[in-house]
Protein backbone atom coordinates (compact mmCIF):
# COMPACT_ATOMS: atom_id res chain seq x y z
CA UNK A 1 0.00 0.00 0.00
CA UNK A 2 1.34 3.29 -1.43
CA UNK A 3 2.13 6.01 2.08
CA UNK A 4 3.32 9.55 1.32
CA UNK A 5 2.89 13.01 3.02
CA UNK A 6 1.33 15.76 1.95
CA UNK A 7 1.19 19.53 2.63
CA UNK A 8 -1.65 21.84 1.82
CA UNK A 9 0.35 25.45 1.42
CA UNK A 10 -1.40 28.50 1.83
CA UNK A 11 0.36 30.53 -0.94
CA UNK A 12 -1.34 34.05 -0.90
CA UNK A 13 -4.88 33.34 -1.77
CA UNK A 14 -3.68 29.83 -3.03
CA UNK A 15 -4.06 26.50 -1.37
CA UNK A 16 -0.98 24.11 -3.44
CA UNK A 17 -0.97 20.59 -2.66
CA UNK A 18 2.45 19.84 -2.19
CA UNK A 19 3.66 16.01 -1.97
CA UNK A 20 6.97 14.05 -3.35
CA UNK A 21 6.84 13.45 -7.06
CA UNK A 22 7.28 9.48 -6.75
CA UNK A 23 5.39 9.99 -3.81
CA UNK A 24 7.75 7.71 -1.86
CA UNK A 25 7.56 7.21 1.79
CA UNK A 26 9.34 10.03 3.50
CA UNK A 27 8.58 11.65 6.81
CA UNK A 28 6.92 15.33 6.71
CA UNK A 29 10.10 16.93 8.37
CA UNK A 30 12.35 15.63 5.99
CA UNK A 31 9.61 16.84 3.12
CA UNK A 32 9.49 19.81 4.75
CA UNK A 33 13.21 20.63 4.87
CA UNK A 34 14.01 19.33 1.31
CA UNK A 35 10.58 20.62 -0.46
CA UNK A 36 8.17 22.18 1.09
CA UNK A 37 9.53 24.74 3.09
CA UNK A 38 11.82 25.94 -0.02
CA UNK A 39 8.20 26.80 -1.62
CA UNK A 40 6.76 28.37 0.93
CA UNK A 41 9.99 30.92 1.46
CA UNK A 42 9.84 31.49 -2.19
CA UNK A 43 6.52 32.57 -2.41
CA UNK A 44 6.64 34.67 0.62
CA UNK A 45 10.51 36.03 0.24
CA UNK A 46 11.29 34.52 3.61
CA UNK A 47 14.75 32.86 3.94
CA UNK A 48 14.18 29.41 3.89
CA UNK A 49 17.06 28.64 7.22
CA UNK A 50 13.85 30.35 9.15
CA UNK A 51 11.20 28.14 7.94
CA UNK A 52 13.07 24.93 8.52
CA UNK A 53 12.21 23.94 11.78
CA UNK A 54 8.79 24.70 11.76
CA UNK A 55 6.94 21.61 9.93
CA UNK A 56 3.45 22.14 11.40
CA UNK A 57 2.60 25.78 10.55
CA UNK A 58 1.19 24.66 7.50
CA UNK A 59 -1.82 22.10 6.87
CA UNK A 60 -0.25 18.40 6.28
CA UNK A 61 -2.03 15.16 5.90
CA UNK A 62 -0.64 11.56 4.93
CA UNK A 63 -1.68 9.24 2.65
CA UNK A 64 -2.18 5.62 2.92
CA UNK A 65 -3.75 4.12 -0.02
CA UNK A 66 -7.74 5.88 -0.43
CA UNK A 67 -7.04 7.67 2.90
CA UNK A 68 -6.02 10.49 3.82
CA UNK A 69 -4.64 11.22 7.00
CA UNK A 70 -5.81 14.83 8.38
CA UNK A 71 -5.81 16.26 11.73
CA UNK A 72 -7.67 19.77 10.62
CA UNK A 73 -11.27 19.91 10.12
CA UNK A 74 -12.31 17.65 6.81
CA UNK A 75 -13.59 20.06 4.18
CA UNK A 76 -15.28 18.88 0.79
CA UNK A 77 -13.66 21.78 -1.12
CA UNK A 78 -10.10 20.62 0.52
CA UNK A 79 -10.97 17.47 -0.23
CA UNK A 80 -11.60 17.70 -4.25
CA UNK A 81 -8.35 19.79 -4.52
CA UNK A 82 -6.25 16.87 -3.31
CA UNK A 83 -7.76 14.29 -4.91
CA UNK A 84 -7.39 16.60 -8.02
CA UNK A 85 -3.74 17.18 -7.53
CA UNK A 86 -3.42 13.32 -6.93
CA UNK A 87 -5.48 11.85 -9.75
CA UNK A 88 -7.34 10.02 -7.17
CA UNK A 89 -10.99 10.16 -7.00
CA UNK A 90 -11.50 7.43 -4.40
CA UNK A 91 -9.76 9.59 -1.57
CA UNK A 92 -10.80 9.91 1.77
CA UNK A 93 -10.53 11.92 4.94
CA UNK A 94 -9.76 10.22 8.00
CA UNK A 95 -8.77 12.15 11.35
CA UNK A 96 -5.44 12.16 12.77
CA UNK A 97 -4.19 14.11 15.53
CA UNK A 98 -0.40 13.70 14.58
CA UNK A 99 -1.56 15.84 11.13
CA UNK A 100 -2.38 18.67 13.67
CA UNK A 101 -0.71 22.22 12.66
CA UNK A 102 1.03 23.50 16.03
CA UNK A 103 0.10 26.37 17.70
CA UNK A 104 3.66 27.41 18.25
CA UNK A 105 4.93 27.05 14.69
CA UNK A 106 1.11 28.91 13.18
CA UNK A 107 2.44 31.51 15.53
CA UNK A 108 6.09 31.87 14.74
CA UNK A 109 5.21 31.71 11.19
CA UNK A 110 2.92 34.63 11.33
CA UNK A 111 5.69 36.74 13.17
CA UNK A 112 7.53 36.00 10.03
CA UNK A 113 4.89 37.25 7.54
CA UNK A 114 4.36 39.87 10.11
CA UNK A 115 8.59 40.90 9.14
CA UNK A 116 9.03 39.73 5.81
CA UNK A 117 5.81 40.11 4.13
CA UNK A 118 4.97 43.92 2.38
CA UNK A 119 1.15 44.00 2.92
CA UNK A 120 -0.68 46.19 0.22
CA UNK A 121 -2.97 47.39 2.58
CA UNK A 122 -3.08 47.48 6.37
CA UNK A 123 -4.85 44.98 8.38
CA UNK A 124 -5.35 47.42 11.26
CA UNK A 125 -5.43 50.93 12.29
CA UNK A 126 -2.40 50.06 14.63
CA UNK A 127 -0.19 48.83 11.25
CA UNK A 128 -0.59 52.23 9.87
CA UNK A 129 -0.30 54.36 12.97
CA UNK A 130 2.02 52.04 15.15
CA UNK A 131 -0.16 52.33 18.10
CA UNK A 132 -3.47 50.97 18.92
CA UNK A 133 -6.39 53.98 18.62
Amino acid sequence: MQTFPIYVLELGSELVVCFPGDRNDIGHSEFWETTASRLVAEHYKIPQRLLVNLPYCQRRARVVGNRVFYGEKPDAKLLRLIRKALGNSKLAFVHDDHERRLEFDVSEFRKLMDRFVIRRTPRSTADVFGKKR
